[in-house]
């Protein structure tokens, strides 16, 4: 049998949402996030954001790129490109440069390809905090 060459990733991950976890809350990174079990509020990363088949999201999403298997609830905003697997279920939104949707993948929400060539972001609004790259102390007390 002949062994396939696996493509080499080009991406750091610094967050895994074990299957077990439930996470309710904003993720700031500047790798990117691998989400196995369930995830509430919101997702900014610099790199890539996994949604493995059994991964329930209920978030709007801001990464360069998504790669969705399990399941989101909320908007997809990639740099790049955003690919639905056959076991991907997302009802919101997609907005990226490149949108693949494999045979059994569904999608409740509209589609919008950005064009490359607007400003080296993809034209997807970054959120505030990605944008100053300052997230506030915790300990400066309340605001």
């Amino acid at each position: 049998m002949k062994k396939r060459k696996r493509e080499k990733m080009n991406f750091s991950l610094d967050t895994f949402i074990g299957a077990n976890t439930v996470l309710e809350g904003s993720i700031h990174t500047d790798c990117s996030v691998s989400v196995e079990g369930r995830v509430r509020g919101t997702i900014e990363a610099e790199g890539e954001v996994m949604v493995g088949s059994e991964g329930e999201v209920a978030a709007d999403i801001y990464a360069d790129s998504v790669v969705v298997g399990g399941q989101i609830i909320g908007n997809i905003n990639a740099r790049n490109r955003c690919e639905i697997t056959a076991t991907g279920r997302v009802t919101g939104d997609v907005k990226a440069t490149r949108i693949s949707v494999a045979e059994g993948g569904k999608v409740d929400g509209l589609f919008r390809m950005i064009d490359e060539g607007t400003g080296g972001d993809g034209g997807v609004p970054k959120p505030l905090s990605l944008v100053n790259k300052k997230l506030p102390d915790p300990d400066a007390g309340v605001m």
